[in-house]
């Protein structure tokens, strides 16, 4: 038993080491200063958005754009339809009538049946250099472009940009706000240190003449890590990928409201994990889930393990700590706060969520918006 308390303790200490690191790049991070902004564009900037079956959702996203302090000849809204069953087309068409923006539309022809068919087909269809990528479902701040605009002057190759949950009362939606948060920790923190690992195409850009340098997207056959799969290309080819953490640069998006879709969605993200090939990311997935395994012995060595409790409790006490360290500063940062009021049972449940969505993921096919995968 003490060579297996051993290995918990080695196990426990590499993970702490690893969310420490995080944590200092995170603060590190956030200690830069916003740059000053023009609403008079210096660059003209070509904005992508994918779309299927989100009628409910995609007014919003479109007020968002029409409300930009960004002039509307410096940049161009092209949406790509992906066969969408719902009134999504019909809302777009209303809106196309009733706007100055310089907006186009298409539909996928019946070959292309994804999301990363649906960017390609618009950046492939894009005017300018610069492309700029949100979800149907986002709220933009105003200052979106403006903050795009000015990174790009630096000299970027890509540009990583922090994505939120809107704030919920109630656990399900606050498990997923913490979850956000780990992510975006994990994102910015890496990155303070030139070493990204993490973005999400809801509030990505980077400069089609890379895009296209760089091969474009992925071959995989997934429903989602265009993103990712594109920044582990970037880095290959030694681009230069920076971020902005800003209040006014984060981007909004809607949790599911229930278990089912929230299950659906993690499957969604996971499916495309067997494909890294980054070993910085591969680290933190391994030593994420490895821990979450080593959390649900621990659980079951304080109930069943009476002679050793004491030194699981530590354990379990240390993880949280850094654990709430980090989610702290971050929810800090994008006032989150509230979410962890829901920290202790989120801890609780959440190994048994990382092991569960991991064996699921490698083990049965899900649906997401009517697709098998």
């Amino acid at each position: 038993m003490i060579y297996i308390l051993i290995i918990f303790v080695l196990i426990t200490a590499v993970y702490i080491c690893s969310i420490l690191w995080v944590t200092i790049g995170f603060v590190n991070f956030t200690g830069i200063r916003d740059i000053q902004l023009s609403n008079k564009g210096f660059n003209k900037i070509s904005v992508i958005i994918p779309v299927r079956n989100e009628e409910n959702r995609i007014s919003t996203c479109l007020e968002s754009l029409q409300n930009q302090n960004y002039n509307e000849i410096d940049f161009e809204l092209i949406l790509i339809d992906d066969h969408s069953t719902d009134n999504t087309k019909d809302i777009i068409n209303t809106f196309i009538k009733n706007t100055g923006l310089d907006v186009s539309f298409f539909s996928l022809n019946s070959d292309a049946t994804s999301k990363k068919e649906a960017l390609k087909f618009g950046i492939d269809k894009s005017k300018y250099d610069i492309i700029a990528t949100t979800d149907a479902d986002c709220l933009l701040p105003k200052n979106w472009l403006q903050h795009i605009d000015s990174k790009f002057n630096n000299q970027s190759d890509m540009l990583l940009g922090p994505v939120m949950f809107k704030y919920k009362s109630g656990l399900l939606s606050s498990f997923q706000i913490l979850d956000m948060l780990a992510i975006q920790g994990m994102e910015f923190g890496a990155l303070s240190f030139s070493k990204p690992i993490l973005n999400n195409a809801a509030n990505l850009s980077y400069l089609k003449k890379t895009y296209t340098s760089v091969g474009g997207l992925d071959g995989f056959n997934t429903p989602s890590g265009d993103d990712i799969f594109l920044l582990e290309k970037f880095k290959w080819n030694k681009k230069e990928i920076k971020g902005l953490l800003s209040q006014d640069f984060i981007v909004e998006t809607s949790s599911e409201s229930t278990i089912k879709g929230f299950l659906k969605q993690r499957l969604r993200w996971s499916s495309k994990s067997k494909h890294y090939s980054d070993k910085i990311l591969i680290f933190f997935s391994s030593i994420v889930l490895i821990q979450s395994i080593l959390m649900l012995f621990i659980y079951l060595g304080i109930t069943f393990v009476e002679k050793y409790a004491i030194i699981l409790i530590i354990l379990l006490f240390c993880k949280w700590l850094i654990d709430f360290i980090l989610l702290l500063l971050v929810a800090s940062f994008f006032k989150r706060r509230r979410a962890l009021f829901y920290f202790i049972p989120v801890q609780l449940i959440y190994p048994i969520y990382i092991v569960l969505i991991w064996f699921a993921s490698v083990t049965i096919k899900f649906e997401w918006k009517g697709r098998k995968f």
